[in-house]
């Protein structure tokens, strides 16, 4: 469903242990240009989880364009993923096991999708991204006639 508001979009946090988001962001940024309304938090291990929590709802606060915020973390259970998960609800929702392809298909997808629409997007095209190469090859092989 297209957006009315050529400003609206959808904000992104990236929210990782030590520096994954940042730099997963910076190579997402690298291959589709900037990204506006979209901020990387890195969680330190020495880090108070009050403070953890206060940076998230800042930067929730500072991408939040008018169609919600997408949360992406680094892993299910681990502390980032655990305090995004208090800040579910009907304008943030959260995807555990962030990869490149998802920073890149939410690129191009958060101005013409719901927040709930792109969530299941990119989950969707993060597991599809992820490849076994042999298997990958050897289909490739197969198609071309040399395997």
């Amino acid at each position: 469903m297209a957006s009315n508001n050529q400003n609206e979009l959808i904000g992104i946090v990236a929210v990782s242990h030590c520096r994954l988001a940042r730099e997963m962001l910076d190579v997402a940024e690298l291959i589709v240009g900037p990204m506006p309304a979209c901020k990387a938090i890195c969680f330190g291990t020495d880090q108070p989880v009050e403070e953890m929590t206060r940076m998230l709802r800042e930067t929730i606060r500072e991408v939040d364009r008018g169609k919600g915020v997408l949360i992406l973390t680094d892993l299910f259970g681990g502390t980032p993923a655990n305090i995004s998960l208090s800040f579910l609800g009907p304008k943030v929702e959260v995807v555990c096991g962030m990869n490149l392809p998802m920073l890149i298909k939410l690129a191009g997808c958060r101005k013409d999708h719901t927040l709930n629409e792109a969530a299941a997007l990119v989950k969707e095209y993060g597991q599809r991204h992820i490849s076994l190469a042999s298997e990958v090859l050897s289909r490739s092989a197969k198609s071309t006639g040399t395997g």
